[in-house]
């Protein structure tokens, strides 16, 4: 699935809570909150490895065109945030192994860690991962949660909710059974 074949699928379908709180609406005040405290907050569960392969990851799942990618968006430090926040110590620790295994995976069917690998290579590994269910700590496992973190991250950020959705924070005036 390209980018715009993303985008299509979520302008018709509001994006599934991920976290489940109580309303669409939660979900997106959740994500602006989050996106609003990204200041100066990087690497906190994330090295800079680690980072940089969640960095390129993103940015293979929604890369920058003539509209804003997941790096200009912040997602990567949106993921490490959530990571650091939200996530619990055990899946904390599942995630960071499956990134671990994505590494593995590289140097065994490529050559290298991802990060080192050609982009023809990064996008044939993750296209082997997309959609697969994997045991926990695995690659598969990993994979899915960055891209679902990518894509919670992505459309939640003001520039996306304004500029590329053109979803309105605060509505306009509704007037209900108003005669005419």
């Amino acid at each position: 699935m390209n980018r715009r074949e993303v985008l299509q699928l979520l302008s018709r379908v509001a994006v599934v809570p991920l976290l489940t709180p109580a309303s669409p609406e939660a979900v997106w005040d959740l994500g602006r909150a989050i996106h609003g405290r990204l200041a100066g907050r990087t690497g906190r569960t994330l090295d800079a490895h680690q980072l940089e392969t969640v960095t390129q990851i993103a940015e293979l799942i929604l890369p920058e065109t003539n509209t804003p990618g997941a790096t200009s968006v912040r997602v990567p430090e949106f993921i490490d945030l959530m990571l650091t926040e939200w996530y619990p110590a055990a899946e904390r620790q599942r995630f960071l192994e499956g990134l671990a295994d994505i590494d593995t995976r590289g140097g065994l069917d490529y050559g290298g860690v991802f990060v080192d690998l050609r982009a023809a290579d990064q996008g044939a590994l993750l296209e082997a991962l997309d959609g697969v269910k994997g045991a926990e700590s695995s690659a598969e496992d990993a994979f899915a949660t960055v891209k679902e973190l990518t894509i919670f991250g992505y459309f939640t950020s003001e520039v996306v909710m304004k500029d590329v959705t053109h979803h309105q924070v605060i509505p306009g005036r509704f007037n209900g059974c108003i005669p005419r």
